[in-house]
């Protein structure tokens, strides 16, 4: 079990005291903390070395490198990682545990997250997938009223609060930490489908998240982050079909996305409402410049991975892309 930490003195204890209380008792807890000024990395030194392990690191690592350095260190083999800004039902770990025995060919397993706010509302059931290369939570925003109760297959975890086998991630790889941040989930689950290893939703292990506590729902950091990731995503992962078309679905995405900022719908309305248009034009061109500067490294990584991965173009546009697709309205219009 590793808890990333970055400045999170408002709720890291909560999520801490919630560790504490799990009904599964057979885990041992990482705390990484991203080298934090807030006071928090202090607090868990005085009140916490005794019942966790802290991993202190020398700066911001990111969530990417914060993750893998806590994983290097993890020594179980179903490895749970929680965001600082979560709270988990007493018997999560009970839930996800369950079900890596009864899904031996799964390597990931997503949570059923709740808004930590909003306690009957969904905000992540797994992911979904546009055709560009950028993901969204399934259920985001939805009342929970049943519709999510089936134990399935996902595309993925959502990072806030995801599950995965060492088995996998000796074979897919770590995170990708020139992501830093933002899509690595994505990109993490996409390497696992295409080397084999697929993904479990397990609607029993309930997470309360803070969204985006760290950055911001709508900074300028993030909108950056999410659009070059997304490139980066693209080149790496999506059959080459997709990769010459995606042009299209990123301009309608786009189209949308104006709307929406325009209408104050979206996130892009909140990031208008909050910046300007300016910026919000500045931040995508700056982000599409650095995800072409990265390209060349992206490449070379879609090279390696397709030399061994176990589906075809065809069966991963079939089980993955198709099967997970996140509709543009939605991308757009959701906050």
């Amino acid at each position: 079990m590793i808890v990333l930490n970055w400045n999170g003195a408002s709720c890291i204890e909560s999520c801490l005291q919630s560790l504490e209380v799990q009904t599964h008792r057979d885990f041992e807890v990482l705390v990484v903390d991203n080298a934090s000024t807030d006071g928090s990395r202090e607090r868990l030194q005085a009140d916490w070395a005794t019942r966790v392990s802290l991993v202190l690191l020398d700066r911001n690592w990111g969530y990417c490198g914060g993750n893998n350095r806590g994983i290097h260190r993890a020594r179980a083999s179903l490895i749970a990682l929680l965001n600082n800004d979560t709270e988990v039902d007493p018997g999560w770990l009970a839930a996800l545990a369950s079900a890596a025995r009864r899904h031996p060919e799964a390597g990931m397993f997503a949570s059923r997250v709740y808004s930590a706010t909003e306690r009957t509302r969904i905000d992540s059931a797994g992911l979904l997938l546009y055709p560009d290369g950028v993901c969204r939570s399934r259920g985001r925003l939805e009342t929970d009223i049943g519709q999510y109760d089936r134990e399935e297959e996902v595309l993925g975890p959502n990072g806030a609060a995801a599950a995965y086998r060492r088995t996998m991630l000796e074979e897919t790889g770590l995170f990708d930490e020139r992501y830093f941040a933002y899509l690595e989930d994505l990109d993490l689950a996409m390497r696992g489908w295409l080397l084999g290893h697929s993904c479990i939703y397990v609607p029993d292990a309930i997470v309360y998240h803070v969204r985006s506590l760290s950055f911001g729902n709508h900074s300028k950091l993030k909108a950056f982050l999410v659009e070059r990731n997304r490139l980066w995503n693209l080149l790496k992962l999506f059959p080459l079909r997709l990769v010459l078309v995606s042009p299209a679905f990123t301009a309608y995405r786009y189209l949308l996305q104006a709307f929406a900022a325009f209408t104050n719908r979206g996130l892009s309305g909140s990031f208008v409402r909050d910046h300007s248009w300016n910026e919000l034009i500045a931040v995508f061109l700056s982000a599409l410049a650095a995800g072409l500067r990265g390209a060349p490294a992206m490449l070379r990584e879609r090279r390696r991975l397709r030399r061994r991965r176990r589906l075809s173009d065809r069966e991963f546009r079939r089980r993955v892309i198709s099967r997970f697709k996140l509709p543009a309205l939605e991308l757009a219009l959701k906050l």
